[in-house]
């Protein structure tokens, strides 16, 4: 799928709980008393089109797909809840392959984020907050 059309249609996703979705594309967010951590990332996967997947290239080719989670402050106010992972990293290809041929930097170059609120532990709705991209031109380096 082509970036764009992905970004119109996730778009389409703001406002709403993310958790029934997962249920529609029977992805697995509790088994066994233990979550899916990955549970989100990959319902906004098959919410695309995209089949279970784990290269290390970008999930559709081009561009990279990846979820942040937010939590309220005190005041209200929404901040990242935790960080947010771009990739595994082998240390012997890092060590052998230069920078500006990493899957690091293929993942780095075209990402698009969805921001979902924490709502409970137990994740029994996540709303899902905004859609955003973020582009690093390689000639930046």
């Amino acid at each position: 799928m082509e970036r764009l059309d992905a970004l119109a249609k996730l778009r389409t996703l703001v406002g709403l709980d993310l958790r029934p979705l997962a249920d529609v594309h029977q992805v697995t967010v509790w088994k066994d008393g233990k979550k899916n951590k990955g549970w989100a990332g990959h319902t906004l996967e098959r919410f695309l089109g995209l089949p279970i997947n784990s290269p290390q290239s970008p999930n559709f080719g081009s561009w990279e797909l990846k979820q942040v989670v937010l939590a309220p402050k005190r005041d209200g106010t929404l901040r990242v809840k935790e960080t947010m992972a771009i990739t595994m990293i082998d240390p012997v290809n890092v060590a052998a392959t230069p920078f500006e041929e990493s899957h690091l930097l293929a993942k780095l170059q075209k990402i698009v984020v969805v921001a979902r609120i924490f709502d409970c532990i137990e994740e029994t709705s996540c709303l899902i907050h905004s859609v955003a991209v973020f582009d690093k031109r390689s000639r930046d380096l």
